[in-house]
């Protein structure tokens, strides 16, 4: 199938607009030129009638027998069809008529009449002399008007066939001159390197060209910022992998080694724990990764639903650990967001609640309004972590030193980044009674 050609569809158009115009500027001409002639007409038959009016009855007779009849046939171009007149008494006889009069009914009102003599159009004035009591009526058959109409609308079709193929090839430069900002675009374009995200320059561009420019410059940032994204899931899951891999390989060789059952039992158990913290740390890895592509999917979420389905999810792991839950979770707390990555925010702040709360300790969950914003706080009471080294748990990977709890040390990097998808500002402080930690998300421009 052809591809479509912005140039070819704007010549068409233009070409045929040119076309369009042309056929009706002729259709105006066309019908202006004959009102003009029929004005001009109107009045030479008006003149004429004037003219014969101050002759006498004698006069117009010898005028009349002076005057040969038109020989039959075509008149040529340029002849002015000589005009009929007849003299009628005022009780409607005829006196006296030209030769080539047409056999007309008596015209005894003055001013213009338009008849239909033997089959054919004609224009008539009519004027009576007072002085003598007659009726002068002077004729001519609308036919010869048309020849000079018909011979302006063939010149101007003539100028107009000629000026098309000149007006073509003008538009055809226009277009091909107007269009090349785009062929020096897409030249720009091809040149440059595929590693090169610099943003295209908007001087010197017209401003039809501008948007489309702005628009690709758009797309640059947003594909630097993908790439990045990538760079930084591949790094950081290259560095962060290798330990958790290699720790795996060594107790797999280890089972393959010893037989000692106790032993080997114990190696291929360490083989699972390593399996599953490895699992981890990837699922995290790849949230951590979407979270910063955002582009996410907005739609209301009732927040304290989602909060209740992830502590419900979560319970059994909970008391497993000797965590205790507690939710409070006022109605009508709707935030703009998407629904999972809205959960693996909430679901990472229970993880790191049941890691750090220590057995024996309660996390609270609270979901409540504050003002126009929706807030989400989970306060543990386990150790916590020091005003100086709070900020620095957004980081990725950071861990404190001599962190024993499983972990990679993701969790509030991925919360930090779903928040900032939403919107959302995250607040670290201290947890319940104040130890522990406690971490508040405010949405603010939510709707309840």
């Amino acid at each position: 199938m052809r591809a479509p050609s912005i140039r070819r569809r704007l010549l068409l158009l233009l070409l045929a607009s040119l076309v369009l115009v042309w056929a009706l500027m002729l259709v105006v001409v066309h019908g202006e030129a004959r009102e003009e002639i029929d004005a001009l007409a109107d009045a030479r038959l008006q003149q004429g009638a004037r003219t014969l009016l101050a002759l006498d009855l004698k006069r117009l007779a010898r005028l009349v027998n002076a005057a040969p009849a038109a020989a039959p046939g075509p008149s040529h171009a340029g002849d002015v069809p000589a005009l009929e007149f007849q003299v009628w008494s005022d009780a409607g006889d005829l006196l006296l008529a030209s030769a080539d009069a047409p056999a007309a009914p008596p015209q005894l009102r003055p001013g213009y009449a338009t008849l239909r003599l033997g089959g054919e159009p004609w224009r008539s004035f009519s004027l009576r002399d007072d002085r003598h009591e007659y009726w002068l009526s002077v004729l001519e058959p609308l036919a010869a008007r048309e020849h000079p109409v018909e011979e302006l609308a063939s010149h101007l079709a003539k100028i107009v066939l000629l000026a098309l193929p000149v007006l073509a090839l003008l538009t055809w430069w226009v277009v091909r001159h107007g269009l090349r900002p785009l062929a020096r675009l897409s030249s720009a374009i091809a040149v440059r390197d595929a590693g090169s995200r610099e943003p295209i320059p908007l001087r010197g561009t017209p401003l039809e060209v501008q948007p489309l420019i702005g628009a690709l410059n758009q797309l640059l940032q947003r594909l630097g910022r993908a790439l990045e994204t990538e760079r930084a899931f591949t790094a950081d899951a290259a560095h962060e992998l290798r330990t958790p891999l290699a720790a795996i390989k060594v107790q797999a060789e280890v089972a393959l080694a010893t037989r000692d059952e106790a032993t080997r039992l114990h190696a291929i158990g360490q083989v699972i724990a390593g399996v599953n913290r490895t699992t981890h740390l990837v699922q995290q890895l790849l949230q951590l990764a979407r979270a910063e592509a955002g582009g996410l999917e907005s739609q209301a979420v009732d927040l304290a639903a989602t909060a209740t389905e992830c502590v419900a999810r979560r319970a059994g792991e909970a008391m497993q650990a000797g965590i205790e839950f507690e939710l409070s979770a006022e109605s009508g707390c709707v935030v703009q967001g998407e629904p999972v990555m809205l959960a693996v925010l909430v679901d990472n702040l229970l993880d790191n609640a049941i890691k750090y709360g220590g057995a024996g300790g309660h996390a609270r969950i609270d979901i409540r309004r504050a003002g126009e914003a929706v807030e989400l706080v989970v306060a543990d009471d386990g150790v916590g972590v020091g005003a100086g080294e709070r900020e620095r748990l957004r980081d990725r990977f950071f861990r404190r030193e001599g962190e024993h709890a499983p972990g990679s040390g993701l969790g509030l990097s991925i919360v930090d980044k779903v928040a900032a998808a939403h919107g959302a500002s995250v607040a670290l402080g201290a947890g319940i009674g104040g130890r522990g930690l406690g971490v508040t998300v405010r949405f603010g421009g939510t709707r309840s």
